[in-house]
């Protein structure tokens, strides 16, 4: 049963559906056709859910504002983070292949989304062609994400995971129109142990590490990136150096 605390609206305004409404390309789409069905609009509370794992597939989410993990939990009730959920990305597109979440999705800070109601769409014979293009994008990103997620967790050393998560949370923000030199880690150690597949101590030696040399400042959950290039050094790869030499 998915628990979430909603606000219904025809046409959400943009004080609800913020930013991502108006910058995403899923956005414009459910812009076009707002008209026509009605649009949920969700507020969560920290460690709230939107969905819980076994829940039938009827929606995929919007993040408008906050943020969201995604997790498993093993038969010993130890929860396995699978992803991380930032503003502007699109939750539940794992859930599509057999029509139920495979995984539960709670909120790491309050956070606000937009519901994507493709069954309701569909069953109302809206035309969603634009919609339909947008989400074969992003599940061609999530597949990428997920072979990124493999190689960091294949044969990399735990510093080199933990360098290039940090650098991959300074690229996702960078991508928004925020900081990618300085943000806050909404998600706890023991959220980025369980998904750098380390131990909790090693992720606080191992960010201790980095701001002994010089290239990070931790204060708590605020990261500051004081010198990219030689964290870069630290990484299993970098991404953006990746990109400037396939481009080149």
């Amino acid at each position: 049963m998915t628990l979430v605390q909603s606000s219904h609206a025809t046409n959400p305004s943009p004080a609800l559906a913020g930013v991502a409404w108006q910058r995403t390309s899923v956005g414009r789409c459910l812009q076009a056709v707002a008209s026509q069905v009605s649009m949920q609009v969700s507020r969560l509370e920290k460690g709230q859910y939107l969905v819980r794992a076994g829940d039938a597939f009827r929606s995929l989410y919007l993040l408008s504002s906050g943020s969201a993990k995604a997790f498993r939990v093993g038969y010993d009730g130890r929860e396995q983070v699978t992803r991380f959920y930032l503003a502007e990305d699109l939750l539940g597109l794992d859930a599509m292949n057999r029509d139920v979440h495979p995984t539960f999705i709670r909120a790491l800070e309050y956070s606000v989304v937009v519901e994507v109601p493709l069954r309701q769409l569909e069953q109302l014979g809206v035309d969603t062609q634009g919609l339909q293009r947008e989400l074969i994008r992003q599940l061609a990103r999530e597949v990428e994400r997920d072979q990124a997620a493999m190689l960091l967790l294949g044969s990399t050393s735990a510093e080199e995971r933990i360098a290039s998560f940090v650098l991959d949370l300074s690229r996702r923000h960078a991508s928004r129109g925020h900081s990618g030199v300085e943000y806050v880690l909404r998600m706890t150690r023991e959220d980025i142990a369980s998904y750098l597949g380390v131990k909790l101590e090693t992720v606080s030696r191992g960010l201790s590490r980095f701001h002994r040399a010089g290239v990070l400042e931790v204060r708590g959950r605020h990261i500051t990136i004081t010198d990219r290039a030689r964290l870069g050094t630290f990484a299993a790869w970098d991404a953006d150096i990746e990109q400037r030499r396939s481009v080149a």
